[in-house]
């Protein structure tokens, strides 16, 4: 399959069709009928799904449709995400409306900090040992479904840094002052081996995802290299790649090429842009600001 890329224009109503489209190029993998397949998710916040800052379930509905039909009633679907300061999964999946596609499809919902933990030794760039939830450790497929998001701390949020989200441990805000490494210690120890970013509704700004704000993108990107989709990602917000952290440093590590990768349009006559521009100017002006302060109290 190589390292492939593909963007489509879309929205909710037509999402099943592109996913499909989408895999047609980019290849499903080959799972047996009693296989497991793992969805990440993104329940960062208390934001309703319309604010584009966690997973729609609507998203979630079009992506376990395929699984099944193309799988059958017997691959396990685990949905999974993990706790945090302000992530309470295990309230947000009922509030916000996931529990009837859990029911449609026969999937279970599991909360990663609560789940048993594998040790997984990793020669990585934070962590030499790392914990792995046993439902990560025991998925023969693991798809990272993460939203097209900047942010203050990483500038963009998106398949790689859901990955984090993975990591069972509940205050991870702890390891923010490390986030780049970290961020890349959690794909070593957990790489998604399919990558889909929604950006139906795309999040912009640099206090997100709490003060945020939702742009429509009608973007779907779908990929099996997590560098290369959020490389395309972050060109899309205005970001040169190279200069997003944890992308450059996850390509460092070979999980995944920054260049170099099959890029496939659909809809789209030349490559998509979301109206980013202030989150770019917030990360400026915030720089110029805390340059300033720390001069003036030195």
């Amino acid at each position: 399959m190589g390292n492939s890329v593909v963007t489509t224009r879309s929205t909710y109503c037509d999402l099943y069709e592109n996913l499909a489209s989408s895999f047609d190029i980019i290849g499903w993998p080959d799972l047996e009928k009693h296989d497991v397949i793992t969805v990440k998710i993104n329940l960062c916040d208390a934001r309703t799904p319309d604010t584009g800052a966690i997973t729609h379930p609507l998203f979630l509905d079009a992506l376990l449709r395929y699984i099944r039909d193309k799988n059958g009633p017997l691959v396990r679907i685990n949905v999974v995400e993990s706790e945090a300061t302000v992530a309470l999964p295990d309230l947000f999946i009922e509030w916000f409306g996931f529990l009837p596609v859990l029911k449609r499809w026969g999937a279970h919902y599991i909360n990663l900090s609560k789940d048993k933990r594998i040790i997984k030794k990793i020669d990585g760039r934070f962590f030499k040992r790392i914990a792995v939830p046993a439902t990560i450790a025991r998925s023969n497929c693991i798809i990272s479904l993460a939203k097209l998001k900047t942010n203050g701390l990483t500038k963009i949020t998106c398949a790689l840094k859901n990955q984090f989200g993975c990591l069972p441990y509940k205050r991870k805000a702890k390891f923010h002052k490390y986030i780049d490494d970290v961020i890349v210690d959690a794909n070593l120890a957990m790489r998604p081996h399919l990558s889909i970013v929604d950006g139906i509704i795309a999040h912009v700004g640099m206090k997100g995802p709490a003060f945020g704000q939702a742009v429509p993108a009608n973007l779907l990107v779908v990929g099996n290299d997590p560098v290369a989709v959020d490389s395309f990602c972050a060109r899309v917000l205005g970001f040169n790649p190279y200069f997003v952290g944890h992308v450059r440093k996850a390509a460092e590590a070979r999980i995944g090429v920054i260049r170099d990768y099959d890029l496939t349009l659909h809809g789209f006559s030349k490559m998509p842009r979301v109206n980013s521009e202030f989150s770019l100017l917030e990360s400026v002006f915030t720089k110029v600001a805390v340059g300033l302060f720390k001069r003036g109290t030195s």
